[in-house]
C-alpha cells in the first residue's frame, strides 16, 4: 500500500455530493429523535430541525455535512478503482 492511488476528479465529487445528502439526511434524523425524546420527557435540548433560527441546530448541520463529506472522500481515496485503467485507452 505504499504506492499512491490517482483518484478520478468524478468519483471524488461524487463522494462529496454523497457525503453532504448523507450529512443532511442524518442531521434531520438526530433532529428528529432529540425532538421526540423532547416531546417525551420535557428535557429541553435546544436542538431543532429549524437551523435557520437556532445555532447550536446550524453547527450540528455543518458537523454532520462536513464528517460525511470526509469520510466518503477517506473512502474514495483509500479504495482502488473497480477496474484499473490499461495503456491502451
Amino acid at each position: 500500500m505504499s504506492e499512491k492511488i490517482k483518484n478520478n476528479p468524478l468519483r471524488v465529487i461524487a463522494a462529496l455530493i454523497l457525503g453532504v445528502v448523507i450529512g443532511v439526511i442524518g442531521f434531520f434524523i438526530v433532529a428528529l429523535i432529540l425532538g421526540l425524546i423532547e416531546d417525551m420527557s420535557g428535557f429541553a435540548t435546544g436542538i431543532t430541525a429549524n437551523f435557520s433560527e437556532n445555532i447550536v441546530s446550524a453547527v450540528l448541520l455543518l458537523i454532520f455535512v462536513i464528517a460525511g463529506a470526509g469520510f466518503f472522500y477517506w473512502k474514495v481515496s483509500t479504495t482502488p478503482p473497480s477496474k484499473e485503467p490499461s495503456d491502451s485507452e
